[in-house]
């Protein structure tokens, strides 16, 4: 069906290649948390290189120019996460790959679900990977729960199932009885919002560990702050909204560069050599103790290949209005 015309083949080589690239990442991001640069300029070269030749065969430069662009801001979007600590330098360099390949939503069920009488709009406009950022941000939560019910003891997965079975039940009345669609969202949301609370007290135990500073690799993420106050070293504990707060004063007015937290929960990238080598002399110094808490966080990648499934299944989510 999508074979039928050139445009059509050439959106379907774009998912398969993005689908290929965004599963073999998500393996070795979920295995190794890792993504391999040698994919990402891989993805990035093969978007810049497919979108080139389709201008050239359409004779005007659209298609260049549109994966030029999306690649551009879909690299700054992602650095300034990353610069703020949110993201990790892997992640940066895949999403604007990605951007690259994906200006424009493939939305490769676009022909099926038009010969079915499903008639969706598709945005013409370079914003896909906007639209891929936002859902990947909400693809976060299944991918997180996914992990818990991997994760925790026998007893507590049959009841975080039976709880998502109960949940199910309740809402499929509202989908049934065609109940407004706004009542069936905020009810949803709220159902959803129990959910993400029941599992917070379980995140912090699954996805927390204690290791010695002294056995700290590069990239491994700090579950506490530990910072210099007038030579003296103060720890905190977990995440909350004053941390996040401080860090953001911290980092807008460059009291981080003078050295004052030494590490954070808040940065994704992991701690760096210079702050382990800081670390271990405060604790060859005797001024803090040889341990401090570790957490993994929640693979982005994942996320990312189910935000872009569901785009490509339901089209334009986000700019349906447009």
């Amino acid at each position: 069906m999508w074979c039928f015309n050139l445009q059509g083949f050439f959106s379907l080589s774009l998912f398969i290649i993005s689908l290929f690239g965004l599963s073999l990442a998500s393996l070795t991001d979920l295995k190794q948390r890792i993504v391999p640069n040698k994919l990402s300029f891989f993805l990035l070269i093969g978007g810049l290189f497919l979108h080139g030749t389709w201008s050239i065969l359409q004779g005007n430069a659209q298609a260049i120019f549109y994966s030029t662009f999306a690649m551009a801001y879909s690299f700054l979007l992602a650095y300034a996460l990353y610069k703020v600590g949110v993201w990790a330098g892997g992640d940066v360099k895949l999403f604007a790959a990605i951007a690259a390949l994906n200006p424009l939503n493939p939305f490769v069920a676009k022909p099926l679900l038009d010969a079915y009488g499903f008639k969706i709009s598709h945005n013409a406009n370079p914003f896909f990977p906007i639209e891929l950022f936002v859902f990947t941000i909400f693809a976060m939560i299944p991918v997180s729960f996914a992990i818990i019910l991997k994760r925790a003891e026998k007893k507590i997965r049959r009841k975080l199932i039976f709880l998502l079975i109960m949940m199910a039940a309740i809402l499929s009345p509202f989908f049934l009885l065609n109940v407004d669609p706004y009542y069936t969202t905020v009810f949803a949301l709220a159902m959803l919002s129990y959910l993400i609370i029941a599992c917070l007290p379980l995140a912090r135990v699954l996805f927390v560990k204690e290791k010695k500073i002294t056995e700290l690799e590069e990239g491994d993420i700090c579950g506490e702050s530990i910072k210099l106050v007038r030579g003296k070293v103060v720890r905190e504990k977990g995440f909350n909204m004053r941390m996040l707060i401080n860090y953001l004063v911290q980092y807008k007015s460059g009291e981080l560069a003078k050295g004052n937290e030494i590490v954070s929960p808040l940065k994704a990238r992991g701690v760096t050599l210079e702050e382990i080598s800081k670390l271990k002399e405060l604790v060859a110094k005797g001024k803090t103790e040889n341990r401090i808490l570790v957490k993994e966080s929640v693979p982005i990648v994942p996320a990312m290949l189910l935000a872009y499934l569901v785009l490509n299944l339901l089209g334009d989510l986000l700019w349906m209005p447009l």
